[in-house]
């Protein structure tokens, strides 16, 4: 290897294989500033223009400090293990990029990053023959939900590096077919979603869907979740709002049953009871569970006075049969 000194302005430092390179912050100007360049860059030195291969950050700082070179070791053909000498220009630059950033704490995002670049360049085999011994401890499960999510649209990474979708949803979101993904997206962009949030979310969705007959984004269209985002919802109620709006697609009987006997309840319910009433599992029983909890013997008092007040109530038969409400039986 020799030393070279190189305008960083005559560098791509947006090159396909610097696929984890980000902006200089202001630290590393500075302390190029003050320090000078401690560590050199590194460049593939073939016979042509030289190849920036690791040290992009450090590139982009110096182009900002007017006057400053960037100090490289380039790398030539000998200098190379054979092995990485006879990989295709691509896989070698991916190789060392690699290695340059051994010891660096890797996302889930780059990852995706890193498996996207050496797939595109080769083959999934080639990502973990090269990448995946530095990528993946053994037995990381995270090799396989790589793998499952390059199946997905590139454009959801970013949803993945700004934490709206974690990697352990590929399979579920592999599952979906284009359009279902494509009317989904703006959904899944607008929230944090848990693996089990969002699995929930497309169970309803989708069998919703087979049992209408409808696609799933003219369901999502019809139902309304798409504008909750914009109400101005705290993440928990948005979530909330989210899962309960697909969850009537899914089960709209039993979420109307559920409505009904919520606002029954409320009406018959004295305020600031401790009485917590429940229906029957499924509704499928005329009756009521009563749950009390009290913590002193004046509640407990209060508590009876107000079941006393229920029991006498109106409202109580119509509570009692409010799955047969539809069909006149309710008093």
């Amino acid at each position: 290897m020799q030393p070279l000194f190189l305008h960083p302005r005559d560098l791509d430092i947006d090159a396909p294989h610097l696929f984890w390179a980000a902006p200089p912050d202001a630290a590393l100007v500075t302390s190029l500033e003050r320090f000078g360049q401690m560590t050199p860059a590194l460049v593939l030195d073939e016979g042509g223009r030289p190849v920036l291969a690791a040290g992009s950050r450090r590139a982009a700082a110096l182009r900002a400090i007017r006057g400053r070179t960037l100090a490289a070791m380039a790398l030539a053909p000998q200098d190379m293990e054979p092995g990485l000498a006879e990989l295709s220009p691509a896989l070698r630059l991916g190789v060392l990029y690699l290695g340059s950033n051994i010891g660096r704490a890797v996302t889930d995002a780059m990852l995706v990053a890193a498996a996207r670049y050496f797939t595109a360049h080769g083959s999934v085999d080639d990502f973990m023959a090269l990448a995946g011994p530095p990528l993946f401890g053994e037995g990381d499960g995270r090799a396989r939900q790589v793998l499952r999510w390059l199946s997905l649209p590139d454009a959801l990474d970013a949803l993945l590096a700004a934490g709206n979708v974690p990697l352990g949803c590929a399979a579920t979101l592999a599952a979906c077919d284009a359009d279902t993904l494509a009317a989904l997206t703006p959904l899944l962009a607008a929230m944090h979603w848990s693996r089990g949030t969002l699995t929930n979310a497309l169970s309803f969705l989708t069998e919703a869907a087979v049992l209408s007959g409808e696609t799933p984004g003219a369901l999502l269209l019809r139902c309304g979740v798409l504008d909750l985002p914009q109400r101005g919802l705290s993440p928990n109620d948005l979530a909330a709002g989210v899962l309960a709006g697909l969850r009537r697609l899914r089960y709209p009987a039993t979420t109307t049953l559920e409505a009904r006997f919520a606002a029954l309840s409320r009406a018959l319910t004295p305020g600031g009871s401790r009485v917590r009433l429940k229906p029957s599992q499924g509704f499928e029983a005329d009756a009521v569970t009563v749950e009390v909890v009290v913590r002193s013997p004046a509640e407990m008092a209060r508590a009876g006075a107000d079941l006393a007040a229920m029991a006498a109530s109106p409202g109580l038969p119509g509570l009692l049969t409010v799955a047969r409400a539809d069909d006149g039986d309710a008093a």
